[in-house]
């Protein structure tokens, strides 16, 4: 048997911990909590331990840990009380594994969604089938959306869009934004069309958003559709930057606009009546486009094939059967509201858990959201393209809190019933400017320690509250309830559901694993003759078949640290090796990057069982191609595109096959029967990108040879979706892979030097410092 060390420590994870920097300063760095240096590591040992035992009072725990931060010769007096050999935090998925006997149907029983083959078709057919139109830009360039290439595209849009229409008040208003968007360009100062206030006018006016497929520049959604924000709203936020609204002023009035003409084109914008023509229009666009009609622009269309083939349940949940004890933390917008949220939600829960398993809710406490994030209003006022020094610090420090403080949840369930922490903010993300920007790193810290934590807006707040003043319908609480449940419960339930139409074994159990890679670090950044330094978390799903019924769970997570201890990566390995030699288990690895940067195909290469493994195993790299328009019929169903489709598709829009990968896509089946989704002309507010899994390999045919090696590897993947969706409407979800988001950098002082550092790759530490040091079960 092959040893596997951990993760080799590079000597660039010490930099930070012993106050060493390279010249550039483009460099990013790594080891803020860990980086296999045992007396920097006491020092953070120690200090979390005063923290998580409330030793010490607030103030003066961030006051040693700015110290420990900014001086390389700073000291923490105490012991250092952590386990290097384990992971020490309970597992609430393990303490309630053997006691989820409590059942409830997701949807209803009988509910089911069914897959379908698309093709890639003609033009001419997008009215005729259901089915989904691509749209590539041609001129709109890079590697990451910018707002450059944002702007970019958006223009090249419009142009094609007012040159194309033949509706003449559709023309006339295309052509007056086309006009806004060049005086904003060529009047105001280079950079100025990206501060937000202008940035935000012209995406009002010209609402679409693209994202990135290998090397082309899609459009991924047209935002055609009435927004809360009013258009004297827009102005009025114009003019609080009053030299920028000066300047656009001078600038139109060049060009002979008038502020009363800007504030009608932008009332257009928002005029639900006008908004329904241009959804009509705009699937005439794209015919029109698809037809090869244009050249800053292609498109194609994927078209439903009438054979159908096969169907999988909507299933149900089977949860631990007890009464979940719930903690409440509310942000201060909120405060007034508690009291009539929690008699809602006490109401909600007498009328719908039949609905839920019978399972019961105690409200434990309430207390203010600064009891886990002790700055948390400050946070709220952060820039986070820019953080600096004294941000970073107090950003990081108040992730450390809350990580801390999570630790006294888990540990206080022992025994016990699960508890629960439901968040009250003060924010809706469907509003414009709504949502938290750092609010994915505190969400990353709770979903590691599977602990039941769910966010509330403050729309669902007020949904809860209406209910307990006996103003809003139980009809219009009961799917919210539900889902909240089901989210509640995240890692903590299985999910089990029917089947038909897959050539599969009748009996099976496949583990499919998550790769989720850090952000990278240790290297130049913007210098592609340099390679990043990542972390890892793998995380495990269990999919059991016994005839035409499956289940589907979290079986467990794992980290693996650059820099990390041996027997982390050697106990996952050992793990895989043990799970290899069941004769009907089979394996499905998946990462959202390329396979030979994986980890994972560093340990299995290594492993003395290697053979064995690859025969049982399928390795996959997961991407997404988004999709400019869905025709409701097509809305409902589930979309199997295969491999020599795919190809065509690709070939359609213009995009090279650049390695021997082949795929197998899916669009998956969206929300049915909610009107609250819909516009009132039947057109939907969202839609998926098709979801995109390559391997190496001859390629995935509906018709090859290899039906059962296919049939298992679709099946997987939509078994493994189906169990990711919290929504009870919906039965898939697309995989949450971290490397798909957005990246904040810290800049944090050390030593006389200042360090740029990803904050993702910080978590990763964090999480697995703090993970070996004991909790503790006062929660006040």
């Amino acid at each position: 048997m092959v040893e596997i060390r951990g993760k080799e420590t590079p000597s660039c994870m010490e930099y930070f911990a012993k106050g060493l920097r390279v010249s550039d300063n483009g460099f990013l760095y790594g080891g803020v909590f860990w980086c296999g240096d045992e007396n920097y590591a006491e020092n953070l040992s120690k200090l979390l331990y005063r923290i998580i035992k409330k030793k010490d009072k607030l103030e003066e725990c961030k006051k040693m840990f700015k110290e420990l931060l900014e001086k390389v010769d700073f000291s923490v007096q105490g012991e250092a009380i952590y386990k290097k050999d384990r992971v020490i935090w309970l597992k609430p998925r393990e303490l309630f594994r053997k006691e989820r006997e409590a059942v409830f149907e997701r949807f209803r029983k009988d509910k089911i969604f069914r897959l379908a083959e698309g093709v890639v078709s003609i033009a001419s057919q997008i009215e005729k089938s259901s089915g989904l139109a691509f749209l590539r830009i041609l001129q709109a360039q890079g590697e990451d959306i910018t707002k450059e290439s944002v702007w970019k595209g958006r223009e090249d849009l419009i142009d094609i869009w007012k040159n194309k229409t033949e509706d003449g008040e559709i023309k006339e208003y295309l052509s007056k934004v086309a006009q806004i968007g060049y005086i904003i360009k060529t009047y105001l100062a280079p950079e100025d069309f990206k501060k937000p206030s202008i940035f935000k006018l012209f995406s009002y006016l010209a609402p679409f958003d693209f994202k990135i497929f290998e090397d082309a520049y899609l459009v991924s959604r047209a935002r055609l559709f009435e927004r809360k924000t009013k258009a004297e709203d827009l102005i009025e936020e114009l003019k609080q930057e009053k030299v920028i609204w000066e300047d656009l002023l001078y600038a139109f009035k060049k060009e002979g606009i008038t502020e009363e003409e800007l504030k009608k084109v932008l009332e257009k914008a928002f005029n639900e009546k006008f908004l329904r023509k241009l959804r009509q229009d705009w699937k005439e666009l794209l015919k029109d486009i698809i037809k090869g009609e244009e050249k800053k622009a292609i498109g194609s269309f994927v078209k439903k094939q009438m054979r159908e083939e096969g169907w999988i349940s909507y299933g149900s949940f089977r949860v631990p059967n007890k009464e979940i004890s719930l903690y409440i933390f509310y942000e201060k917008g909120v405060e007034s509201k508690v009291e009539k949220f929690k008699e809602g939600l006490e109401k909600s829960a007498k009328a719908f858990s039949r609905f839920t398993g019978n399972i019961g809710i105690k409200i434990e406490r309430s207390f203010p959201i600064d009891g886990l994030i002790p700055d948390f209003d400050k946070l709220k006022n952060m820039n986070f393209s820019n953080l600096l020094h004294q941000d970073s610090f107090e950003l990081l420090f108040n992730l450390a809190y809350f990580n801390c403080r999570l630790k006294g949840f888990v540990d206080v369930m022992q025994n016990k019933n699960p508890v629960g922490i439901l968040l009250l903010l003060d924010t809706d993300i469907r509003e414009e400017g709504g949502g938290y920007s750092f609010w994915d790193a505190f969400n990353f810290i709770y979903e590691f320690f599977s602990l039941p934590v769910q966010t509330l807006n403050k729309t669902t707040i007020n949904l809860f509250c209406g209910f307990s003043e006996g103003k809003i319908k139980e009809k219009e609480v009961q799917g919210v309830y539900k889902n909240l449940f089901i989210s509640l419960l995240k890692d903590l339930k299985t999910l089990e559901f029917e089947f038909e139409g897959f050539n599969l074994p009748s009996q099976l159990n496949v583990f499919a694993v998550l790769e989720k890679p850090s952000t990278g670090f240790c290297y130049r950044r913007g210098d592609p003759t340099q390679k990043a330094y990542r972390h890892f978390l793998y995380e495990i799903y269990k999919i059991s078949v016994n005839g035409n019924r499956a289940t589907v769970e979290l079986e467990d997570k794992y980290l693996v640290l650059t820099g990390g201890l041996d027997f982390e990566a050697d106990k996952f390995r050992r793990w895989i090796e043990e799970k290899a030699k069941d004769r009907e288990t089979k394996f499905c690895f998946i990462t959202a990057g390329a396979w030979e940067d994986s980890y994972m195909n560093e340990i299995i290469s290594k492993s003395g069982e290697s053979s064995n493994i690859k025969s049982k195993s399928l390795f996959v790299e997961y991407s997404e191609l988004p999709t400019a328009y869905i025709s409701g019929e097509a809305q409902e169903d589930c979309f199997v595109i295969y491999t020599s489709e795919f190809e065509k598709l690709k070939e359609s829009l213009g995009i090279s096959k650049e390695s021997n990968k082949v795929s197998l896509a899916i669009k998956p089946a969206d929300i049915k029967d909610e009107s609250r989704f819909r516009l009132d002309d039947g057109e939907f507010f969202y839609h998926s990108s098709l979801q995109v899994f390559s391997t190496d390999g001859l390629g995935w045919e509906r018709d090859d040879v290899y039906s059962e090696r296919r049939n298992l590897f679709l099946f997987t993947l939509l078994a493994l979706s189906q169990y990711e969706s919290e929504s009870f409407q919906s039965p898939y979800s697309k995989l949450d892979l971290w490397q798909k988001r957005k990246s904040l950098y810290l800049k944090i002082r050390r030593n006389q030097g200042e360090y740029q550092i990803p904050l993702n790759a910080v978590l990763y530490e964090m999480i697995y410092l703090i993970s070996k040091i004991p909790a503790d079960k006062n929660l006040g």
